[in-house]
C-alpha cells in the first residue's frame, strides 16, 4: 500500500507554487512576469517576481520597491471515464473547481551599495478538481447507514503560502549573487478534513551584466517536502493515514536584452526534475524542459505593452495499464485527480504609470486546451481535458 499512497499524492497535491502550469508550478509570479510568459531569471520584472525567479537580480534595484497584487485563476477541466471503479459505466463531468484567487506581495530594499534585502509572499487560496455529485469516481466511497455504499465523486483541494526572505550581494559592478529561504505552509483536504504542514527550501541565483543591454542569469531551487497526516484511508482499515510530497529540483538560465531604451526582451530555459521527487517519481512524471519568451515595449511615458509565450511539455502521458482495481484506481487519480497537462501558454498585458512612482500592471494568460487519455487492457479508459485563463492585477510603488 506504500506505493499506492505515493501515487495518490502525486495526483492530488500541488506544492507551494501550483496554479499555472508547467507541471504543477506557476509560470511566473506577479502581473509583469506573467504577461511576459513568466520570464524573470535574466530580466528584472517586479519585486515579487524577482524574489521568486532569481534573487540575484535584486542587486539591480537602487531604490526601495513595493509590489502587491493578485491573480484570478480559472481552470476549465473536464473528465470522461469508464472503469471498474464506477461499475463499468460511462461517466463524464465538468469540474466545479472553477475560480481561485492567488495574492502576491514583494518588497526590495537596498541596505547599502552592495547588499540588498528582499522578501515576497505568494498565496494560494485553493486548487484541485471537484467532481462531487457526479459519477466520475476514482474508487473512494461514501457510506450511508451500515450497508449502503455509493461511489464518491473525485474531490481534491490544496491551500498554501510561500514566504521568501532573500539577500543579494553585488560582487562587482557586473556580477551579483543572491540567495533566499522558501518558507512554505500547506493545507490539504481530500474529503476528510484539512491537514497542514510547514517546510523549508532554498534558492540561489547569479546575474552577470555583460554590457548595458545584455544581462545573463541563472537560478536553482532546492526540493521542498511537505508531510500531511491523517488525510485519507489508503488501507481501507477505517483509519486515516498520512502522505508526503516533494517539490522537485529546478534549474534555470535566462537572458535579458534591452536593445533600445523602449524595448526589453527576456528568454528563460528551465529544467524541472520531476523524476527524482518523492511522490512524482513513483507516479511516473517525466522531467520537463520549459521555454519562456517575453517582451515589453514602452509606448510612451505612461504606457508599456507586454506579451509572452510559455511552453512546457506535459509531464503526464497516456499509457496502457493492467485491468485490476488497484491499477485502475491509481490511473484514475493520475489522469483525473490532477490533470497537470496544459503545455502552450500565451500572455499579454500592460503597465500604466499612474504617477512618477506608482505603476498599475495588468496581465491576461490563456493556456490552450490539452487532453490526455490512458487505457486498461480490458478497454476501460480515463480522459481529462484542461484549458486555463487568468487575469492578474498589481501595483508597484518605488520610494
Amino acid at each position: 500500500m506504500k506505493v499506492n499512497k505515493r501515487l495518490l499524492v502525486g495526483a492530488l497535491l500541488v506544492g507551494g507554487t501550483v496554479f499555472a502550469t508547467n507541471g504543477d508550478l506557476l509560470i511566473g509570479v506577479g502581473p509583469v512576469s506573467r504577461s511576459m510568459g513568466g520570464v524573470g531569471i535574466g530580466l528584472p520584472t517586479d519585486a515579487d517576481s524577482v524574489v521568486f525567479s532569481n534573487p540575484a537580480l535584486m542587486s539591480y534595484y537602487r531604490t526601495k520597491v513595493f509590489s502587491f497584487g493578485g491573480t484570478l485563476f480559472m481552470p476549465h477541466t473536464k473528465a470522461k471515464t469508464k472503469s471498474l471503479l464506477n461499475g463499468g459505466q460511462d461517466a463524464s463531468a465538468t469540474s466545479n473547481a472553477k475560480y481561485f484567487a492567488i495574492p502576491s506581495i514583494g518588497v526590495i530594499a537596498p541596505i547599502n551599495d552592495r547588499w540588498v534585502f528582499g522578501i515576497a509572499a505568494y498565496g494560494i487560496s485553493g486548487m484541485g478538481v471537484d467532481y462531487r455529485n457526479t459519477n466520475v469516481s476514482c474508487g473512494d466511497r461514501i457510506v450511508y447507514g451500515n450497508n449502503n455504499v455509493s461511489p464518491a465523486g473525485c474531490y481534491t483541494n490544496f491551500q498554501g503560502m510561500e514566504l521568501s526572505p532573500s539577500l543579494a550581494y553585488r560582487v562587482t559592478d557586473k556580477f551579483s549573487i543572491g540567495f533566499g529561504l522558501d518558507l512554505v505552509y500547506g493545507a490539504l483536504d481530500l474529503g476528510h478534513g484539512l491537514s497542514s504542514d510547514y517546510a523549508v527550501g532554498g534558492q540561489f541565483g547569479v546575474a552577470y551584466k555583460y554590457n548595458n543591454w545584455i544581462n545573463i542569469g541563472a537560478a536553482v531551487k532546492t526540493p521542498i517536502k511537505l508531510n500531511f497526516s491523517r488525510v485519507y484511508d489508503f488501507n481501507n482499515d477505517g483509519k486515516l493515514e498520512g502522505m508526503t510530497l516533494e517539490q522537485p529540483w529546478q534549474f534555470g538560465v535566462g537572458v535579458g536584452l534591452k536593445p533600445t531604451p523602449r524595448l526589453s526582451v527576456g528568454a528563460d530555459l528551465q529544467y524541472i526534475k520531476w523524476s527524482d521527487a518523492d511522490g512524482y517519481k513513483d507516479f511516473g512524471w517525466d522531467d520537463q524542459w520549459v521555454v519562456k519568451v517575453g517582451g515589453a515595449y514602452r509606448l510612451n511615458d505612461r504606457i508599456t505593452l507586454r506579451a509572452g509565450y510559455n511552453y512546457g511539455k506535459s509531464p503526464i502521458d497516456g499509457r496502457t495499464i493492467s485491468a485490476t482495481q488497484k491499477a485502475e484506481g491509481n490511473e484514475c487519480m493520475r489522469i483525473i485527480g490532477f490533470p497537470a497537462i496544459v503545455e502552450n501558454h500565451l500572455s499579454v498585458g500592460m503597465g500604466v504609470n499612474l504617477t512618477q512612482d506608482v505603476t498599475l500592471d495588468i496581465a491576461y494568460m490563456h493556456a490552450f486546451e490539452n487532453s490526455v487519455t490512458s487505457r486498461a487492457t480490458n478497454g476501460d479508459y480515463w480522459k481529462s481535458k484542461l484549458s486555463e485563463d487568468s487575469v492578474s492585477l498589481g501595483i508597484t510603488w518605488s520610494f
